[in-house]
């Protein structure tokens, strides 16, 4: 701050010429470092200047602002480009501390001041990159100021995506966001070329009303049928960071495998990792051996990532930010740069590697006596695939044909028998949903979606790595050192409740008054088992759990009946593993000198706010593998258009029924007003839509036959309409009328109107017909 003079006594020249008051510079530079503007009083009493003496004060000031030296208001006086205490940012990127970068909202002319926005996600949701915020202003500098966040703007976003459509001589812009029907006029930069089909980042230029709204195209991300464009797309909508900075490339070259000092040697151990056949990171390696005491002793052994990424270095700054490697049909978004994700911490066959492994010693029915985990170096003496694997289980395949010893695959099924009899006695969600799958070929172009089911070797690795989680949350726990737990809490009970009726078309029941545990659910998934209904009950109780997070807080896992439970096994793909590596790296350390790759004294609060931005990162994940499948399989199935395809109602809401397409490879939507023609009520506890007039119900796990009218591949939406199926009740309007109905299933019933050619009631208005949900 500008030192005032010392001593200002009366005089009567005038004060612009006042040799004995304040210069303009000095003012300036003394207004300019203030954290809120100064006032008259608050001026004069910095350079001590009497009270005979402020009206040549207010002179000079005023002098200065008809000069557009300052600005002022009745808060107080400033610089002529100080910005108000309370103003509307824009975020627009996040620094390496995690904070946000914000601009002033709409003022897209000038030079901006830099505006940190100090972020608390333990106060609530962050913002997102594009949102607008209210904010507190404190000036900490020359155009420099920190931000604290009022409240998060819930206004319409002026970063938008879509592809280019032909619209007459021109093009038009329609939006890639789900719901968005209408199409905009575009603003083409001079230097920019853009053709119809193009994917875009564009600008909404300010107007008021939605009509006639006009996007400035930002950026031309690549025609939708160019290979990598839907994935492209993804990445720049939900701002997923895929560009390593140079920082983080520079630490990542050069790195060196340690030496065996103050590491267990294991290289003679024969470790093997089994993995997907499109996998390049390969994390996990797993070894199993009879024990003397009639159990199993199990080697888990994980990639020593915190060996190479250091707290607060570029890497590890980087590796926070994303929080997690993202996974799409056609690319991988790592959060590590390759040379560390698939070279120096890959555990490739036949290469020593750094590695923190977990030993657990079990008895013959899974239950853990000891388990001790530390640095180790490895070498895997073979690079397998789960159907590889899996051919050996079935006896189809023999170890020899893998290139493994004879034994070592069948001790690690037997260690397994052992988990799994253990699993069957936490009784565990029982879940069983098939994944999907774009399936390539060899120019990166999709052909189809498959759907997968877990086989056993995948269920091996799974249950290795669970034991090794629960193995290394209990050793913090007892080190009483912090840990990222993952947690997943008991599910709501407004949400189980949706089951209750669900259960009863079973044969079943279901009370939400209880203490719910999983073996609740899984009597409901048990009943549907090897039914036709399997995979809708199965999806319908997914639909009423909680969402696993990340936290410090212990509350257990509920899916997987564990009391203590964290992320330990993949360091690779997820910093919460990082960080659980981090902590093991202080248990296992002299209490005198901390490692310089452990958690470094990180304090508990900025581990929790960690694991909120890494939960948040996770859900982004996994809405943009969601979203890229979407498009990739709506882009397959816009051949049949037009076509009638049979499909199962998956989902019920108030503006219409979700359609399982063909054994669920897509989605499509049956709005109201693709339903047979009459009024209808949304009954979300019984997940149905009731005609009022005409006695229609369309409730989840029907079987119906719908047309394909709209498909839209760059938002993943496909439109369906009723032909045939769903239920008509009797009704004091239908009495006396007919009646077909076929069953497919326990929960499906179907009805098709008699008299009419489209299988619709007597008197309906068609399309036409009025609509309404309450």
């Amino acid at each position: 701050m500008a030192q005032p003079p010392a001593d200002n006594s009366p005089d009567k020249q005038s004060p612009v010429t006042d040799p004995l008051m304040p210069d303009e510079d000095t003012l300036l530079d003394y207004i300019n470092s203030c954290p809120t503007p100064p006032n008259l009083r608050v001026i004069a009493k910095a350079f001590k200047i009497g009270k005979d003496r402020r009206a040549s004060l207010r002179r000079l000031l005023r002098d200065m602002a008809d000069r557009d030296l300052l600005a002022g208001n009745r808060r107080g006086i400033a610089a002529p480009d100080t910005l108000p205490e309370v103003t509307v940012l824009e975020l627009t990127d996040f620094d390496d501390n995690g904070d946000g970068i914000a601009r002033l909202a709409g003022n897209d002319n000038g030079t901006q001041p830099e505006i940190r926005v100090i972020l608390s996600r333990r106060a609530g949701h962050a913002p997102a990159v594009g949102q607008q915020v209210l904010a507190r202003l404190a000036q900490v500098g020359p155009a420099l100021y920190d931000a604290r966040i009022i409240r998060i703007l819930d206004r319409q976003q002026k970063q938008l995506f879509g592809v280019i459509i032909a619209a007459g001589k021109g093009f038009r812009l329609q939006p890639s966001e789900r719901g968005k029907r209408g199409s905009l006029e575009v603003q083409v930069p001079n230097d920019m070329t853009i053709e119809a089909g193009d994917l875009v980042e564009a600008r909404l230029l300010p107007t008021r009303g939605y009509i006639g709204k006009t996007a400035r195209i930002l950026v031309n991300l690549g025609n939708a049928s160019s290979p990598g464009a839907f994935s492209a797309l993804t990445l720049a909508e939900l701002g997923i960071r895929h560009q390593f900075s140079d920082a983080s490339i520079s630490e990542s070259k050069g790195l060196k495998v340690p030496s065996v000092k103050g590491r267990r040697d294991l290289r003679d151990h024969p470790l093997v990792t089994i993995d997907g056949a499109d996998a390049r990171d390969f994390d996990d390696a797993v070894f199993a051996e009879p024990a003397n005491h009639g159990g199993w002793r199990l080697i888990i052994a994980i990639a020593d990532v915190s060996y190479y990424v250091r707290p607060d270095s570029a890497l590890d700054l980087e590796a926070r930010k994303r929080g997690n490697s993202v996974y799409l049909p056609d690319r991988v978004v790592p959060m590590l740069p390759e040379t560390i994700s698939n070279d120096i911490c890959s555990l490739r066959p036949d290469e020593d590697r750094a590695a923190m492994i977990a030993e657990l010693n079990i008895d013959k029915d899974g239950k853990r006596l000891s388990h001790r985990i530390e640095r180790a170096l490895i070498r895997s003496h073979a690079r397998l695939t789960y159907e590889q694997v899996q051919a050996v289980y079935e006896g189809t395949m023999d170890e020899a044909d893998c290139n493994v010893s004879h034994g070592i695959l069948h001790a690690l099924f037997g260690a397994w028998r052992a988990l799994d009899e253990d699993r069957k006695k936490r009784e565990p969600l029982a879940l069983n949903l098939k994944e999907r799958r774009v399936v390539m070929d060899d120019c990166g172009n999709a052909i189809a979606i498959s759907q997968r089911s877990q086989t056993e070797s995948q269920r091996l690795i799974e249950d290795f790595m669970i034991a090794a989680n629960v193995a290394a949350a209990d050793t913090l726990i007892a080190s009483r050192l912090p840990c990222v737990f993952r947690v997943h809490d008991t599910p709501d009970p407004k949400k189980a409740a949706t089951l209750t009726k669900l259960a009863e078309t079973l044969g079943s029941s279901f009370t939400t008054g209880q203490v719910l545990r999983p073996h609740h659910f899984n009597k409901i998934l048990a009943l549907a088992s090897d039914t036709p209904d399997a995979l809708t009950v199965n999806e319908a109780v997914l639909r009423s759990q909680a969402k696993a997070f990340y936290n410090t807080e212990n509350i257990g896992h509920f899916g997987l009946s564990l009391r203590n439970y964290a992320h330990f096994t993949s360091p690779i793909r997820r910093y919460a593993d990082l960080l659980v590596h981090r902590a093991l790296v202080d248990a296992s350390a002299s209490p005198k000198k901390g490692p310089k790759d452990g958690l470094c004294g990180m304090l508990a609060d900025q581990i929790a706010e960690i694991c909120s931005h890494i939960s948040e990162t996770e859900a982004t994940a996994a809405a943009a593998e969601r979203r890229t499948v979407d498009r990739f399989a709506a882009a397959l199935f816009q051949t049949r258009t037009g076509l009638v395809v049979d499909g199962i109602i998956a989902s019920v809401t108030g503006f219409g029924a979700f359609v399982r397409l063909e054994d669920g490879a897509a989605d499509g939507l049956m709005p109201l007003n693709a339903l047979p023609d009459d009024f209808y009520d949304y009954d979300e506890q019984a997940q149905m839509l009731k005609g009022r007039h005409n006695g229609w119900q369309f409730n989840v796990g029907m079987h119906v036959r719908v047309k394909v009218t709209e498909v839209t591949p760059v938002t993943g939406g496909i439109l369906v309409e009723w032909t045939e199926g769903g239920l008509q009740s009797d009704h004091p309007r239908r009495k006396g009328q007919n009646h077909a109905k076929k069953s497919f299933g326990k929960l499906a019933t179907v009805a098709r109107g008699r008299g009419t050619s489209n299988g619709m009631p007597r008197g309906a208005k068609g399309k036409g017909g009025k609509r309404k949900r309450r």
